[in-house]
């Protein structure tokens, strides 16, 4: 039996998902999302073709989560992670250093650069132009914005979310569910389930 593989989720973080998985070679046969409204249109000439129930009632499935929302995404990783084996999908344009670790469901979208020996959990978003330098730890269900800059040995905690064009200075900890504004640099140590935001970053509210 062939492989069926599915994109899940239809907004606009599926357009980047869908052309980079184009980009080497690998043709969704079809999009699910929750809203009907949706069903039978296209991204990028794949199908919407249902919602996630068809994840219970075929076998053989590939796919990935094209959510960029850390929390619906992580929700949707867990509830169908015993029907589907998950997509890494790396970009050509990429550079990834061969010793890095990637968990499943991850996506390195075009232009991004993983040095040396970094650690990326599983459903984890880097996206386009992000950098990630040597010896960072990635844990599952972040979303690296694009134009992130990560500085040698950070660790960044589960379904922490970094805003487009923020950076961190070396070996901060930035804690789990976090989320960073964009353009703040991190300079110090960020605990779980806050705002940090400006230059540098102060926290601004907990979540």
């Amino acid at each position: 039996m062939s492989e069926i593989i599915y994109v899940l989720g239809a907004g606009g973080h599926a357009k980047v998902l869908i052309s980079t998985l184009l980009d080497v070679g690998i043709v969704p046969d079809g999009v699910l999302d929750e809203d009907e409204k949706k069903h039978g249109k296209k991204i990028l000439d794949v199908s919407i073709i249902g919602d996630f129930s068809l994840l219970k009632k075929q076998k053989n499935i590939k796919a990935i989560v094209a959510i960029g929302d850390n929390i619906i995404r992580s929700k949707i990783a867990q509830k169908y992670d015993v029907f589907v084996n998950w997509l890494n999908v790396i970009h050509s344009n990429a550079y990834v250093h061969r010793s890095v670790k990637i968990g499943r469901g991850s996506v390195i979208m075009a232009g991004a650069v993983i040095q040396p020996d970094v650690k990326i959990g599983e459903h984890v978003i880097i996206n386009t132009s992000a950098s990630v330098d040597h010896d960072c730890i990635i844990k599952d269900h972040v979303h690296v914005a694009p134009g992130v800059h990560l500085a040698g040995g950070v660790e960044i905690g589960e379904g922490a979310f970094l805003g487009i064009a923020s950076s961190a200075v070396p070996y901060v900890t930035i804690g789990d569910w976090s989320i960073i504004g964009a353009g703040a640099v991190v300079t110090s140590n960020i605990p779980s389930k806050k705002m940090a935001v400006g230059v540098p970053a102060k926290i601004k509210k907990e979540l």
